[in-house]
């Protein structure tokens, strides 16, 4: 039996969930465009959208800051073709007496500059907002 490849846009996606992990936004923006679009299913409409990479860095930095430097994202899974890919990552995180362990998952599409439209799903979004809201 052979063995089987990982496609290169669920590696590629492996790699920025990873660089999460290490803290190294600069690295996991690398791979997003420039206009990318974020999707999260956030409780305040304002917080809902975020565009371009500044965008992202104010999401992650959110992150960061309510989590104060814990937050953890862990790969399960990634599946990916030419045109998609979802990432399933476990995702911890701890802040005083607080602790959020639960499952999220990421879907993007892929276009030329890396994934350009992002939807992320946590499987207890009331756990993820008593948290980070």
């Amino acid at each position: 039996m052979s063995a089987v490849t990982e496609h290169p846009n669920a590696r590629r996606m492996r790699e920025a969930a990873e660089a999460v992990g290490r803290g190294d936004i600069p690295a996991f923006l690398e791979h997003f465009p420039a206009d990318v679009i974020w999707y999260w299913p956030a409780d305040r409409t304002e917080d809902r959208i975020y565009h371009g990479r500044e965008g992202l860095m104010r999401f992650f930095g959110r992150l960061g800051e309510r989590s104060k430097g814990t937050m953890r994202p862990q790969v399960v899974d990634a599946l990916a073709s030419e045109q998609h890919v979802v990432i399933f990552l476990r995702v911890t995180a701890t802040r005083d007496a607080e602790r959020l362990d639960t499952q999220v998952a990421h879907f993007a599409t892929v276009g030329s500059n890396g994934f350009a439209r992002n939807w992320f799903l946590p499987s207890d979004l009331a756990a993820w907002n008593r948290f980070f809201g």
